[in-house]
């Protein structure tokens, strides 16, 4: 059985969620930026009280209210470093229908398994785009982690639940949730990651994630551009395998709806890539990628 609850703001919405989820049910609640915003210490206290959850954030323009009825993708810091402290997530970015289905089947798997919030990370255009989907999805079976009644506590705690502020303790915690984050990304790994389209035999990339999926897509077959197309799915864990794809490449672009490309910021931090400006195609007007725009800016670029 399945049931829908609306309240009266986000702050209620995640501690129910949290609530349902502590008594044994599978739970996924939904926002965007302006409701995540309100969400996060509630995110912070799941990562602390070991709560599994699934949070939908679909980004639309900020700051603020921003462009209130608009698509971006402004929300990835967001999404990646929200909430108080030092804790596990996990951040899947989908950028097709058939991959928003799989993407909420792994980050329940990847929840309850390990008792981590987990956020799929949308966008409006993606949210709310009409599609056709050809295909089965690859889904896999999901086993609920909390079975029988159990103490939980968003203080630092023992393993009965009784609140700490004994140092030993407070380290040996915190010990076990790194450990946990390193089993996460080696589960993780059993998923797509990233995925590569395009030639195969060429050394540029155009490297993107989440809805810009389907233009970018287009714009290569409509083009003809003699280009690889990297597209990240999972922003955390991030892939160790991404680096060594890129290894070879001779000229990469990026592709956001972002002013920012924080993208960019993550593949500096995380493999130490840095991608000059001249090769950032941005757009933060509010409005989604056109392919044939897409093509010309491209192969301008790759020129």
């Amino acid at each position: 059985k399945h049931k829908v609850i609306e309240l009266e703001n986000e702050i209620a919405v995640i501690i129910a969620a949290l609530g349902s989820s502590l008594v044994g049910s599978r739970v996924m609640c939904g926002t965007s930026g302006g409701g995540f915003d309100l969400m996060t210490e509630g995110l912070s206290m799941a990562g602390q009280a070991e709560i599994p959850i699934v949070i939908y954030l679909s980004s639309r323009p900020g700051p603020s209210t921003g462009l209130a009825t608009y698509s971006s993708q402004g929300d990835l810091n967001l999404a990646l470093y929200s909430g108080h402290g030092e804790f596990n997530r996990v951040v899947i970015a989908p950028g097709d229908v058939i991959e928003s289905v799989e993407s909420t089947n792994q980050a329940f798997y990847l929840s309850q398994k390990f008792k981590v919030p987990v956020i799929i990370l949308g966008d409006k255009h993606l949210a709310e785009s009409k599609s056709i989907a050809y295909g089965k999805e690859k889904l896999i079976e999901i086993k609920n982690s909390i079975t029988k009644p159990e103490r939980f506590n968003s203080y630092e705690h023992d393993e009965r639940g009784n609140a700490t502020e004994e140092a030993r303790l407070t380290v040996n915690n915190f010990n076990k949730r790194m450990k946990i984050g390193k089993e996460l990304a080696r589960e993780a790994e059993n998923f797509n990651g990233f995925k590569v389209y395009g030639n195969k035999n060429s050394k540029n990339f155009v490297i993107s994630w989440g809805s810009t999926k389907g233009a970018i897509l287009d714009a290569l077959e409509e083009g003809k551009i003699d280009t690889k197309f990297l597209q990240i799915v999972y922003i955390e864990p991030f892939s160790d395998k991404i680096k060594a794809e890129l290894k070879k490449a001779e000229k990469i672009l990026i592709v956001e709806n972002n002013a920012t490309s924080q993208l960019s910021q993550l593949l500096a931090q995380k493999i130490g890539l840095v991608i000059e400006d001249k090769n950032k195609i941005l757009r933060y007007d509010g409005r989604p990628f056109f392919s044939d725009e897409l093509a010309e800016e491209i192969k301008q670029r790759l020129r």
